[in-house]
């Protein structure tokens, strides 16, 4: 199987007689994983720009302060594009009024496969067993085994002034 990839083109496009910025993207996957994509989740959303109306989450590559504002800027214009899985493994253009508009489109676009991969693995997941275990657990049954092998030891336990308060 192939390992999925973003393929990206950027250039410069005459609009009605208008030389504009245009990126377009296209997700390269296996045919197999195409087929189950498109079959059952095509309409998901990938970047949806209302999920990041607060920003983006820690975690996500960082945005340098070039960038920042206009894709802010972006975010809140009514012309920032949903990706969804669809249009990413179809090819998606989009024609940006600015060089910095069409970078901060190259960002989500990018988030936006950062997504359909965790899809995917979720899909190569279907039908498996699977088992979570937290790094507390390892130390959970060190302090268990701990607990066991210690002798218990009575503990009395006197009431507090809010207990005899209680019994009254």
């Amino acid at each position: 199987m192939q390992a999925p990839k973003l393929l990206i083109r950027k250039g410069m496009v005459n609009v009605s007689g208008r030389v504009r910025p245009c990126i377009q993207l296209l997700a390269k996957v296996s045919p197999e994983m195409e087929k189950t994509l498109m079959e059952h989740f095509k309409e998901v959303n990938l970047f949806k720009r209302t999920a990041f109306s607060n920003g983006f989450p820690d975690g996500v590559p960082p945005i340098s302060p070039y960038l920042a504002s206009h894709l802010n800027a972006l975010m809140r214009s009514d012309a920032c594009p949903e990706v969804a899985v669809k249009t990413i493994i179809g090819g998606q253009l989009f024609q940006a009024q600015t060089i910095w508009e069409m970078k901060a489109f190259e960002y989500i676009a990018q988030r936006a496969f950062d997504a359909l991969c965790d899809i995917m693995m979720t899909i190569a997941e279907l039908g498996r067993e699977m088992t979570y275990q937290p790094e507390s657990s390892d130390i959970i049954a060190f302090v268990l085994d701990a607990v066991a092998d210690a002798p218990a030891v009575p503990v009395a336990i006197e009431p507090g002034p809010e207990d005899v308060a209680d019994a009254a």
